[in-house]
């Protein structure tokens, strides 16, 4: 038997459906995929008989979250890096539904915000198992998550500092450097992260205050494809954290932020392998000291788990090709679109049995701007058809607007 159980409010209602072998395969065995796969590919988590099936309980647009794939890339990462401690970055998706599942399997969390923080600790997480790593925090949220407990804490210039030091002097500080990458598609750097080479005088700045600078960290920027870009950022960590040591802060957390991909259109490389790869990465450059190293997977950590669950609304030709508008869009889950350079797959059901051509699909607001794709070769959609987007698990819902007066996609969990 498979649960279902909504997970739009803190109180999950058990559903009992029967399944079938296709099911299991689907959802049960998924880690066994992605642990002995090539490389990951997008799937959906669920079958078109079960969104059938959701779609009847629930409407759509509908979310999926299993909590068996979100558990499997958990371990999967956790084994193929078993010295690093996994802080999942809740701003990816701060579903209580995902952080708890985390929380059971034993990570530990990032959060930017006060809210984030409440997510967390309903979901189960206690405050010390807790990193604040936004590096522009207003004071409210500074204090609100120190007052909760809440005692490390990111800067990255004086005027943070000096924000830190008038109000919660006491707090461990995270110091975050710029990163460079060559293959990440969004670059976390652009607007945080002091230049390597000023690190140290920023930690001597701290520690002339008498405050502890007790962490290093940097982000090498989100979907970084090419490990190699965390080899050559902690070449240059390795210099800043030396420098910060002379200069009188006791480091004794490397934290190397986040950027593992997660496979959309296109496919991206197993977690085994790219782990693998950052593993001897950190053993050449930081390899002779005795430290904890943590890390902030967020997309890579939660992307795979969710699948949209969406039906087709209306069609037209226009120019000569197809369009099919769904139920969702740009606005809603299909937000990453714009905000994250993400390219989602459309799947549609019996795809290979069925004629396929280039259409265009859109999304349910009065906006021409919200259009999901433009180059997918789909079969000929029925009103009322659904697709099935998989890899939605991250920053989908997270970015998502009720623009138009639209809801925005319910989301339900599956085993």
């Amino acid at each position: 038997m498979i649960s279902f159980a909504s997970a739009s409010d803190s109180t999950s209602v058990l559903v009992d459906r029967r399944q079938d072998s296709r099911t299991t395969e689907t959802v049960a065995d998924r880690g066994a995929q992605v642990a002995t796969a090539v490389e990951r590919v997008a799937r959906p988590v669920v079958t078109f008989d079960q969104a059938r099936e959701l779609a009847a309980q629930y409407g759509t647009p509908t979310l999926v979250i299993s909590r068996s794939v979100l558990a499997s890339t958990y371990r999967s990462m956790k084994a193929a890096l078993p010295n690093v401690e996994m802080f999942y970055a809740a701003k990816a998706n701060s579903d209580v539904a995902i952080l708890r599942t985390l929380c059971l399997e034993g990570s530990s969390v990032d959060v930017c915000s006060y809210r984030e923080m409440q997510s967390a600790l309903l979901a189960g997480f206690k405050p010390h198992q807790m990193i604040h790593t936004h590096p522009c925090k207003t004071v409210q949220n500074l204090l609100d998550c120190y007052n909760e407990g809440l005692r490390w804490f990111t800067y990255d210039c004086v005027g943070e500092l000096e924000k830190i030091a008038a109000h919660t002097p006491d707090v461990n500080l995270i110091l975050r450097l710029a990163a460079s990458s060559s293959s990440s598609l969004i670059n976390l750097s652009a607007k945080f992260g002091c230049d390597p080479l000023d690190a140290p005088k920023l930690a001597a700045d701290a520690v002339s205050r008498g405050m502890s600078v007790r962490c290093l960290s940097f982000h090498v920027g989100s979907q970084c494809l090419d490990p190699s870009d965390f080899s050559r950022m902690l070449k240059k960590a390795r210099v800043a954290w030396d420098g910060c040591v002379a200069a009188g802060a006791q480091l004794e957390v490397l934290d190397i932020g986040g950027g593992f991909p997660a496979p959309y259109r296109a496919s991206v490389m197993t977690i085994h392998e790219y782990c693998s790869a950052l593993a001897a990465a950190l053993e050449e450059h930081f390899g002779d000291l005795s430290i904890r190293i943590i890390a902030e997977p967020g997309r890579g950590m939660v992307a795979e788990c969710m699948t949209l669950i969406t039906r087709v609304l209306g069609r037209s030709v226009r120019g000569g090709l197809p369009w099919y508008f769904i139920d969702d869009g740009v606005y809603g889950s299909f937000s990453g679109k714009l905000f994250d350079h993400a390219d989602f797959e459309l799947v549609t059901e019996n795809a290979e049995l069925r004629p396929r051509s280039r259409c265009v699909v859109a999304g349910p607001t009065c906006d021409s701007h919200d259009v999901v794709s433009t180059d997918q070769e789909l079969p000929d959609l029925e009103v009322g058809e659904l697709l099935l987007v998989p890899t939605m698990g991250a920053y989908s819902n997270a970015s998502a607007s009720g623009f138009n007066g639209l809801d925005i996609a319910r989301i339900v969990e599956v085993e």
